[in-house]
Order: C-alpha cells, then structure tokens, then sequence
C-alpha cells in the first residue's frame, strides 16, 4: 500500500478515536464542560439520599426489612450505600448516565469488594421528581432491555423514592 494510503488511515483511525474517547467523557460530569444536558439534568435529578422501596434480586422480592434499612446517596457521578445491605450493586463507586438511549442507559463501576472494577450494565428511569427505578445486570453481563428481574437471570431491579439531599460527609 502507498505511503499516502497509510497515512489517510491512521489519519481516520486518530479521528475515530478521538470521537470515541469524546463521546465516552460527554456524559461523565468529570469531563468538563462536554456534558451533554440531558446527561447533566439527569445527574442533578439522581443526586440525594435515596430510600429503597421495592427490590427484585434474581427473580425473589427483597424483604420489607431489607428495603427499610437500604439507604442509597448518589452526588454527581458517585454513589455509596452508608449502611450495609447487600442490595446494591457495590457498596460504592461510580456510576456514568447515557440518557439518549431507551431505556435510558447507566454504568456503575465500583473500587472495592468482590467485583472491584468491573462494569455493571443498567438501564433506569425517572419516574418523577422525587423517585427513579434501575434495573442491573450482573458485573460483565450485557446490559438489560426491560425493567425485570426473573430467576435464573441474575438481575436486580430496583425503585427507589428520594427521602432528602445530599448530606455532608
């Protein structure tokens, strides 16, 4: 293949790149100024303290006293789970919004526990302004369609109701 040849490809690959790595920090509030504004309204609608009020994890309802004690505090792009519970994906971490997808798409990433680092898949919805519901695959599975949780799937569905803001540390 011709030098010029080459070069116009690598050329094309840099663009693609580049358009990649853009594309994944637009819906990241660490990225700057690059938040696409659905993304940015969703972040500022997720962040709070949330209260879990109805779970299925892998097709069994979670009991009523787990839910009461299932206590969830989002900021921007992190969450934590300040009481142990068991319910959440990881105790805390990361999470990353698409919401021009539908459903609406959500990454979690957390730093500690059995499944630190690796990607949790969910879709979510805002059913309003003071409550949301996900809905997770397990860490490395592909992402769920539909807002369900059944045997054998692995799955974690989850609604939540905003209880306050976001306390101090």
């Amino acid at each position: 293949m011709k030098k010029e040849g080459m070069i116009k490809i690598r050329f094309v690959l840099s663009i693609g790149a580049i358009a990649a790595i853009t594309a994944g920090c637009a819906n990241n509030p660490l990225g700057g100024s690059t938040i696409h504004p659905a993304a940015a309204r969703d972040y500022q609608e997720l962040s709070g303290t949330w209260q879990l009020t109805r779970a299925v994890v892998n097709g069994r309802s979670v009991p009523e006293s787990q839910l009461r004690k299932t206590i969830l505090i989002t900021d921007g792009n992190t969450f934590r789970f300040p009481k142990a519970s068991g319910v959440g994906t990881h105790p805390a971490g990361t999470f990353t919004v698409n919401p021009n997808t539908r459903p609406k798409q959500v990454d979690s990433v957390g730093p500690g526990g059995p499944h630190a680092g690796q990607v949790t898949r969910g879709i979510y919805e805002i059913l309003g302004a003071n409550q949301y519901r996900a809905c997770w695959s397990p860490p490395g599975a592909p992402r769920p369609t539909k807002f369900a949780s059944t045997p054998g799937s692995g799955r974690i569905l989850q609604y939540w109701k905003k209880t306050g803001p976001v306390p101090p540390q």
